[in-house]
């Protein structure tokens, strides 16, 4: 009856780990997803202030502008001196180029500040989700001869 009890305690304990560790993959899998956004806006927000740089020069470099549904043009950006700026809360503001740069390179510093901070998280989880599937390799050949 004892040997039934260390059993069905073994039992729990293991479906226990099982719930953590999978609730520990779904936290990996939603960083990764977060990263991946992030890292896909770092990228506009690059070229965003590529393009806001090169709009003062004489011999600007073609831009892509997107028209929609994934379609880019090929154009030659006006020689602009001011330039409209998403601030969030679908709130636009009428910037000159400084202050768009100087807007764009703040949130190019925020992403990758949160890229960072997003990819020590993901390898902290990854380190622990190594461990405990070592952990569970374990204890699955133990159980394996039992059987």
């Amino acid at each position: 009856m004892a040997i039934e009890e260390d059993k069905s305690g073994e039992d729990d304990k293991l479906s226990q780990f099982l719930a953590e560790f999978r609730l520990l993959e779904n936290t990996f899998n939603e960083f990764t997803a977060r990263q991946n956004v992030l890292e896909r806006a770092l990228i506009e927000a690059r070229s965003a202030l590529e393009t806001v740089k090169s709009l003062g020069s004489e011999n600007p470099s073609d831009v892509l502008m997107p028209i929609g549904a994934g379609v880019l043009l090929k154009a030659t950006p006006p020689n602009s001196e001011r330039v409209l700026v998403s601030v969030g809360a679908n709130v636009v503001l009428e910037k000159n180029r400084d202050d768009a740069t100087a807007i764009l390179e703040s949130r190019i510093e925020t992403l990758e500040k949160s890229i960072i901070s997003i990819a020590s998280q993901r390898s902290q989880i990854a380190q622990r989700l190594e461990s405990d599937r070592r952990v569970l390799e374990s204890i699955s050949s133990r159980q394996v001869p039992q059987q």
